[in-house]
């Protein structure tokens, strides 16, 4: 004795969703660019809290400390005419490239920085940009989310 059992199925919103995920696949731009604002209020915040989110700046030595209270009264650690605080949080001057599958932010282009964010012999490194703690786990769900359903619970 033999069964036929037959089975209707319609896979039309599966084939969509699966459609969908392969286009998203092709073209991360959205949520890097949503990284990108992110990490621009990240170093924003850093630079006004003194490099807070990096375990604190160094305070200037006795010797700068006096110069720089002659020259530039009342100005924060990395600041004398604020060129350096607004290139960051504008990211003017920061070398920010992204496509479809990556992201990459450089301070190539705003020449004092590099001095600030690795030191030298004779400054304190004072790191400016950073990843902020955590980032790693919720780029990743971004990515995710970004792919399964455009990050809103929508397909595109």
């Amino acid at each position: 004795m033999r069964i036929d059992i037959d089975v209707e199925y319609d896979d039309d919103e599966a084939q969509n969703k699966i459609d969908a995920i392969q286009r998203r696949g092709k073209n991360f731009k959205p949520p890097l660019e949503e990284i990108r604002d992110e990490l621009q209020k990240a170093w924003t915040g850093n630079f006004m809290a003194n490099g807070l989110a990096v375990g604190g700046w160094a305070p200037l030595d006795a010797e700068y400390a006096s110069w720089k209270a002659v020259h530039f009264p009342g100005t924060p650690p990395l600041v004398q005419t604020g060129e350096l605080f607004k290139a960051i949080s504008t990211l003017r001057g920061v070398e920010v490239d992204i496509d479809r599958h990556k992201a990459e932010f450089s301070l190539n282009n705003i020449r004092i920085a590099k001095f600030h964010q690795y030191g030298t012999e004779h400054m304190a490194k004072r790191e400016i940009i950073f990843e902020p703690a955590g980032a790693n786990r919720r780029w990743g769900k971004m990515m995710r989310e970004y792919l399964e359903d455009g990050g809103d619970g929508d397909l595109l």
